[in-house]
């Protein structure tokens, strides 16, 4: 399986609410994903935002526990290191590193922070990362932005 990169751009600086909106905008159209969050704080941050995104809704989601069976029913995992318990198809970068361990995953997203310089070198640099691992990599560009 040949996996696809893409970047998109975040025009605003909140990694949280880009990745909320991107989920939003796809949700119904992608199969499983998994979201990698660099930390326990953005995790709990981005769960709150999946749960308030829109008034009427709420993007049906999970964290990863470590119970293969609750982790395995979540359409979207949300954990702190690769997990496959979801079978996810599609990998959502929300950390500043290429990601460990991205051999089956048929997409990953990952995002150019639009509004740092510092943070779009980082970006720059998981680029052509992911070029030397033999993917080819994407700019989609489009701001994911706040409505």
């Amino acid at each position: 399986m040949e996996t696809r990169v893409h970047f998109e751009l975040l025009a605003e600086p909140d990694r949280v609410d880009g990745i909320a909106r991107l989920l939003l905008r796809r949700g119904r159209l992608i199969p499983h994903v998994l979201v990698l969050c660099p930390d326990a704080d953005f995790m709990q941050r981005l769960d709150e935002r999946l749960w308030t995104i829109r008034p009427e809704s709420f993007l049906a989601h999970g964290v990863a526990r470590g119970n293969a069976d609750e982790d395995a029913a979540q359409p979207i995992l949300l954990a702190l290191s690769v997990a496959r318990d979801n079978a996810p198809e599609v990998l959502i970068n929300g950390g500043l590193e290429v990601p460990p361990d991205v051999e089956g995953f048929a997409h990953i997203v990952d995002f150019v922070d639009g509004w740092d310089e510092g943070l779009k070198q980082a970006a720059r640099e998981r680029f052509r990362t992911y070029r030397d691992m033999g993917l080819e990599p994407a700019y989609l560009g489009g701001p994911t932005r706040r409505a």
